[in-house]
């Protein structure tokens, strides 16, 4: 089966992606988003060159995006008929702003791409095109009593629970992610200063974080 020009140009930046080391997750978002993308511009307008694309057109799918509900358009119809997204409990419900503003994103990182490092287009249909700003939704804090809760619920004298609430007590210490704590190795830690190296960030920079005196002392245990 011959690729549209679109479809050849999402491959070739998806190539791009990957000699530009981004990580497994990001590649797969501009994946999903771009193929559905181009779907669309396919049902919607029979456009399948990147050159034909205008603002408008990104437009009316940003709000195609907010009309349809989630998980009504698969790219791949043998893993719909594995994983029914159609049993989940938010199937067909609004795609929040958040989503959407993800999706966006993603077309103005390709067209962008295609305009100042591939110069296949001539005009930049995203270039006029603002960003979505979804309201946060701030979450509730955990109260001491709460902390102090979820932290005796470790087996300290165990291997695994002391490993853990170490993992828990260094979360909350540094407000580093998960990926991030279980990727530190020893020669990460500058104990003088109570510092933690961060080497695998989320958007690839390195950064200090810091965890407290009680943290750094031995008999710091509960």
């Amino acid at each position: 089966m011959l690729l549209s020009e679109i479809e050849l140009q999402i491959d070739n930046f998806m190539l791009y992606g990957s000699s530009k080391n981004l990580s497994r997750k990001t590649l797969k978002s501009y994946e999903q988003t771009l193929k559905m993308f181009a779907i669309y511009l396919e049902e919607h307008f029979k456009i399948t060159e990147v050159s034909k694309v205008k603002s408008a057109h990104i437009r009316y799918y940003i709000k195609y995006l907010r009309e349809r509900g989630k998980y009504t358009v698969v790219l791949n119809e043998k893993t719909a008929k594995v994983n029914h997204p159609d049993h989940r409990h938010d199937f067909n419900k609004p795609i929040s702003d958040t989503t959407v503003s993800n999706y966006l994103r993603n077309i103005k990182v390709f067209f962008n791409y295609l305009y100042e490092v591939e110069r296949e287009i001539k005009v930049n249909p995203v270039e006029s095109i603002e960003n979505i700003k979804p309201q946060r939704k701030h979450k509730p804090l955990l109260k001491s009593e709460e902390i102090v809760k979820v932290l005796r619920t470790f087996d300290i004298t165990t291997f695994h629970g002391y490993r853990n609430w170490i993992i828990t007590r260094l979360l909350l210490d540094t407000g580093m992610r998960i990926s991030e704590c279980l990727s530190i190795t020893p020669e990460n830690f500058d104990f003088k200063n109570k510092a933690i190296l961060i080497t695998n960030s989320k958007n690839r920079q390195q950064r200090y974080v810091y965890f407290s005196f009680k943290m750094s002392r031995d008999d710091a245990i509960p």
